[in-house]
């Protein structure tokens, strides 16, 4: 259910398909490069690849997401062409922005945000942490405008299955049975993906203030997560219930089967409130800016 505040309350409903939140959209294909004896190295975000790519004003931050590979070792590497300094850090997927990140309420795998760091590595471990979303937080931290690139890559002992095979057929009708048990403890709102024109996306985009940048135009997906207090995905009792503060009509919210996500046409400029809550937990608030391009 969607609620969406103009100048009256306008309740939105939703059909319903039982599916979890995933969060965070869908990997890049993966290439292998020469391994080192006895391993096998796996690209899976690429510096000439779609979606590699970034630029950010001073103070403007962006991520990219690396959805569930296996067990192995990650490293990433971040480089630029200016002199701004330019910070990367690794999350789990419920981080919902920067602002968080810095003050420190968001779970950090690993960060290179010291003084000098050029470019930008990063390497973790998924030994105990396969089949997981981690999210690369690249900031501005300088004082001009700062372009460059991502390469993400994972080490393992073994071949990483074909990733366009087909996948199994499902085990059961609803997916709440693969899942840890709950109850939830947070629950988290992002931003998943922006489409600006004939499925052309960009990166997400947040500035100094911590808006979420979109124009008029766009079509944007936010997604949500839930989690137990063991920070796994969890079951849950009733479907989410999103709310759009939205006086100005910036957004015209689209139809979805999927209610852990909210897809809106961006249709002016503007500020537009989200959040969402589920089985009586609250979640973050993302406050979206429409401007001129």
């Amino acid at each position: 259910m969607i609620h969406v505040h103009r100048s009256s309350l306008l309740t939105v409903g939703l059909g319903f398909l039982v599916l979890s939140g995933c969060g965070g959209g869908s990997s890049p294909t993966s290439t292998v490069t020469p391994p080192p004896p006895g391993s096998f190295r796996t690209v899976l975000i690429g510096t000439d690849s779609p979606g590699a790519t970034f630029e950010l004003k001073p103070g403007q931050a962006t991520y990219k997401n690396l959805d569930k590979p296996p067990e192995g070792t990650i490293d990433a590497t971040v480089d630029w062409g200016g002199a701004n300094d330019i910070q990367l850090f690794v999350t789990d997927n419920v981080c919902p922005g920067i602002l968080d990140l810095k003050a420190g309420r968001c779970n950090i795998i690993t960060r290179s945000d010291t003084a000098g760091g050029k470019p930008r590595r990063v390497t973790f471990a998924t030994s105990t942490l396969a089949g997981k979303i981690w999210s690369f937080w690249i900031y501005n931290n300088g004082a001009s405008i700062e372009s460059g690139h991502m390469e993400a890559a994972i080490t393992t002992t073994q071949p990483i299955p074909d990733v366009q095979a087909t996948p199994p057929p499902p085990t059961s009708s609803d997916p709440r049975d693969s899942l840890a048990a709950g109850p939830i403890v947070r629950y988290t709102i992002k931003v998943r993906s922006i489409d600006n024109g004939n499925f052309k996306y960009r990166d997400p985009e947040q500035d100094a203030e911590g808006n979420w940048i979109v124009h008029p135009d766009e079509f944007v997906v936010f997604d949500s997560t839930q989690k137990n207090g063991g920070g796994e995905l969890c079951k849950w009792v009733n479907p989410p219930t999103w709310t759009v503060e939205d006086p100005n009509f910036v957004f015209r919210i689209k139809g979805s089967s999927q209610p852990f996500l909210l897809r809106a046409d961006v249709t002016k400029k503007g500020i537009v409130r989200v959040s969402a809550s589920i089985d009586g937990i609250d979640s973050n608030v993302l406050v979206i800016d429409s401007r001129a391009r």
